[in-house]
């Protein structure tokens, strides 16, 4: 089955807006703790989203392996299959950091929620 190409636009651009949102934190962007609360709530949501997608991109590199779209520079088909095991073992593993944080900050920001501005 063919798949169509995806741009990594989206990624990149989840990228810049994590850097906007670090330099605006820096810059003391947070005017009360409910924009804090909000924010938590959202990153909380983006790192849940990220540990679900991670299996995706896994699942689409084993799969070009079985289907033949890569290969590794070597052409050897051994070292092929080890990059691809060694690449999805390190993807399990982030995974599962995705889903703390996520679950870290939900804590955060349940710890906050009864915060207001002086």
């Amino acid at each position: 089955m063919d798949h169509p190409a995806t741009s990594p636009a989206p990624a990149e651009q989840a990228q810049t807006a994590l850097r906007r949102l670090r330099r605006e934190a820096g810059a003391g962007g947070y005017e009360s703790p409910a924009d804090l609360y909000r924010t938590f709530g959202s990153l909380s949501l983006l790192a849940d989203d990220l540990s679900e997608l991670l299996p995706d991109l896994c699942g689409q590199l084993e799969d070009a392996l079985l289907a033949g779209r890569v290969r590794h520079q070597s052409a050897d088909a051994q070292e092929a299959c080890d990059a691809v095991a060694s690449a999805a073992h390190s993807i399990s593993i982030a995974r599962f950091t995705a889903l703390l944080v996520g679950q870290e900050i939900q804590k955060a920001q349940t710890a906050i929620r009864d915060l207001t501005a002086a």
